[in-house]
């Protein structure tokens, strides 16, 4: 269950910047020659929806159906009690309800004469759903998740400027985290609770309680810890997501290097651009790559790894999370920031 407060914030994302989105969606979807796209939503894969709605909806799955005109349409097995709430935090599309949500969308194609749907990810789509459309309306299905990526990497100024206090939210967090207890809960419980006491509705901590021996990570509170550790911190405000990871040590010369270092990243990696490279990144002096990936939103999900030393970035992305692996000094530093966000002033000259 999400804990943060779910409510229309019109000052960090207004109606105007949701209807933009879908205008763009809509554009893409007349040009694509479909009629409409369906994104599907559930608890882990809420991340479309979310974008062209300024809404992440949990408890159960759902569709939103986006027609060439008007407002997308949120289809879902929720209670009509529980709709009205939704459409009071959710201004930005109409909600309908049914039992069966997919053969609702199959009459709202219908009415509107649809030949042509595309499908967000169509082969996750759970079977039931497409054959409750068809059983209405046999239009032609066809995988929209490329067109949806093309537009979906457009970045706006709101939603760079939410990733932006997300991962403040995630930086001051670590503040709260005591680099000498013993065990791994007794960093990763004060930071989770600084996560929720600044209003973000998401938070998944996971460590490497001792890089020297391993550096994956795990969820786990009892965990003792070691000369360096890292601490990965995923979270979301406001239906944005951030991912922040900082090595540590109780050790006080290596901790003073490493609070350095972390300096160094945060001055660095704002302005750098989410293309899919680290060719350019300005890593700490001395440091060695050992290795890289970048992480971004894409489709239904929050952050994907979309790029790494092997693998290309295939198409644009709005923002993205770098993660880097780093020897220096003879200590293993694992860390995550967020790129392409920019410069906030350059957003606010372009205005």
């Amino acid at each position: 269950m999400r804990h943060g407060l779910i409510l229309w914030r019109e000052q960090e994302l207004s109606l105007a910047d949701v209807k933009a989105r879908q205008v763009r969606l809509q554009q893409a979807i007349a040009a694509a020659g479909l009629d409409g796209v369906l994104i599907y939503t559930n608890h882990v894969r809420s991340a479309g929806v979310t974008w062209i709605s300024g809404f992440t909806p949990y408890w159960s799955d759902g569709l939103v159906l986006i027609l060439r005109e008007g407002q997308p349409i949120f289809l879902t097995a929720l209670s009509k009690r529980v709709g009205e709430w939704v459409k009071s935090v959710a201004p930005t599309f109409e909600v309908a309800h049914s039992p069966f949500p997919g053969k609702l969308a199959g009459e709202r194609l219908a009415k509107v004469g649809a030949t042509r749907l595309g499908v967000v990810e169509l082969d996750r789509m759970p079977g039931g759903v497409v054959d409750e459309i068809l059983s209405v309306l046999p239009v032609e299905l066809s995988d929209a998740t490329e067109l949806f990526t093309a537009v979906r990497g457009q970045p706006d100024r709101a939603e760079l400027d939410l990733a932006r206090r997300t991962d403040n939210i995630a930086r001051e967090a670590f503040k709260a985290g005591d680099i000498k207890g013993k065990y791994a809960g007794d960093f990763t419980g004060a930071v989770e609770r600084a996560v929720r006491l600044a209003g973000a509705e998401e938070c998944y901590v996971a460590v490497a309680p001792d890089l020297s021996r391993d550096r994956r990570f795990i969820r786990a509170g009892r965990q003792e810890l070691g000369r360096t550790f890292a601490v990965r911190l995923s979270i979301a405000y406001n239906g944005v997501w951030a991912r922040r990871i900082e090595t540590f040590s109780a050790v006080s010369i290596i901790a003073a290097r490493l609070a350095s270092v972390s300096a160094e990243l945060d001055r660095a990696s704002p302005a750098f651009p989410a293309n899919g490279s680290i060719s350019d990144f300005s890593l700490p002096d001395g440091a060695e790559l050992i290795d890289w990936h970048l992480e971004a939103p894409h489709g239904t999900r929050p952050l994907k790894v979309v790029a790494d030393a092997e693998t290309r970035l295939a198409a644009p992305v709005p923002y993205g999370v770098l993660t880097v692996t780093l020897a220096l000094d003879g200590e293993t530093i694992v860390a995550s920031r967020p790129v392409g966000l920019g410069d906030s002033s350059v957003w606010e000259a372009a205005e």
